[in-house]
């Protein structure tokens, strides 16, 4: 498995230092990286570095706090006017935040996927506050710096939950044997 991977964690707790604009860059544009529906590319990004900002973001619901301590949280945007089929939207605008995700650890940093959508109160107040258009909708808010507690790796491979070929009938036993 990959490094990056494998180190990935969500932190919530940050050093106040500031983070450079190219360090911003490189992460939004592991962003653009990811795949999409007929490669539509669906996302826009809002760079948060007020104060004020992040507060409102950090009162969104009582899963956001740490919004507050982050020095920069990006606004991931679904944009729905990008969607080339219903119901596709989603799985790209979500490996986005992952490919985000990925790159803050690639940079030694740690930050945390805040859901918004499709909680549509979060949508429209977030929409509101920062003047976002109706085709734009508040997909995830990820804030993140320089960590301020490391987490060591977690191994969540399963076997138990991998399956070839058919769904096992569980009365039969299991094809764990197959790996």
């Amino acid at each position: 498995m990959n490094e990056m991977i494998a180190k990935r964690r969500s932190i919530r707790k940050y050093q106040s230092d500031p983070i450079g604009r190219d360090v911003i860059e490189r992460i939004l544009a592991a962003g653009f990286q990811a795949p999409s529906a007929l490669g539509k590319e669906p996302w826009e990004f809002l760079v948060v570095t007020d104060q004020k900002a992040k507060e409102y973001i950090a009162n969104m619901s009582a899963y956001a706090w740490m919004a507050s301590s982050a020095p920069v949280v990006i606004l991931v945007l679904a944009d729905i006017d990008r969607e080339p089929q219903e119901g596709w939207l989603v799985q790209g605008v979500a490996a986005c935040c992952e490919n985000i995700l990925l790159q803050i650890t690639s940079e030694g940093l740690g930050g945390v996927w805040l859901g918004v959508y499709p909680k549509k109160e979060r949508c429209k107040t977030l929409q509101i506050y920062f003047n976002i258009p109706q085709h734009l909708i508040p997909f995830a808010a990820i804030p993140f710096g320089k960590k301020g507690k490391e987490k060591d790796p977690i191994n969540r491979f399963d076997t138990s939950r991998i399956h070839f070929n058919l769904y096992p009938d569980k009365s039969e036993g299991t094809d764990e044997d197959a790996l």
